[in-house]
C-alpha cells in the first residue's frame, strides 16, 4: 500500500497515510508524481516559552492559564520541584506559567504579577522594550527574547 501524496509505502493492513491523512492506494503506477512531492510541507515551529511566574498550587496555575486562554494567549504549566527539595522526602512542587516572550507584558498586565523570579534587592532591573521581560541591569541581553543591549 502506498500514499498517493507523499508516496510512502505501508505494510499490509494500513488504509490511511498517517502524515497526509489520505486513503492509501495499491499501486503508484496510475498516480502522477506531483512536482512538489519532494518538498517537505511547512511545519509551524512552536515558539519557545519562558517562565512567567510561579504558583503554590496547581489550581492557582490553572486559573491563571484559563484567564490567558480567554484572551487567546497560549500558556503552559510547568510542574517543577521546589529548590531545596530532598529526594528522601515527599516532593515539594512549584507550578510555573510559561508563555512566549512576546506576550510577557500582556500577561503581566492581565494577571497582575511581575515576570519571573528576580532578586530586585541585589540589582536594579528594567523591563525589556521588546517583550516586557524583567532584565537585570548587568545583563547584556534579554533573558526573555534575547535582544542585545548596547553598553
Amino acid at each position: 500500500m502506498f500514499c498517493p501524496v507523499c508516496r510512502d509505502e505501508y505494510r499490509a493492513g494500513f488504509t490511511r497515510c498517517a502524515g497526509c491523512d489520505v486513503d492509501l492506494v495499491a499501486s503508484l503506477d496510475a498516480v502522477p508524481r506531483r512536482p512538489d512531492a519532494a518538498v517537505l510541507p511547512e511545519v509551524a515551529v512552536e515558539e519557545a516559552k519562558v517562565n512567567f511566574c510561579g504558583f503554590e498550587t496547581l489550581d492557582e496555575a490553572r486559573r491563571a492559564r484559563d484567564q490567558l486562554r480567554e484572551k487567546k494567549i497560549a500558556a503552559d504549566i510547568l510542574v517543577d520541584e521546589a529548590p531545596g527539595s530532598k529526594l528522601t522526602e515527599p516532593a515539594r512542587e512549584e507550578f510555573w506559567i510559561r508563555v512566549a516572550p512576546r506576550h510577557l507584558r500582556a500577561v503581566a498586565d492581565l494577571l497582575g504579577y511581575p515576570a519571573g523570579p528576580v532578586d530586585t534587592a541585589a540589582e536594579d532591573t528594567f523591563n525589556c522594550s521588546a517583550c516586557g521581560a524583567v532584565v537585570k541591569a548587568s545583563d547584556s541581553e534579554c533573558p526573555g527574547c534575547g535582544l542585545s543591549f548596547e553598553e
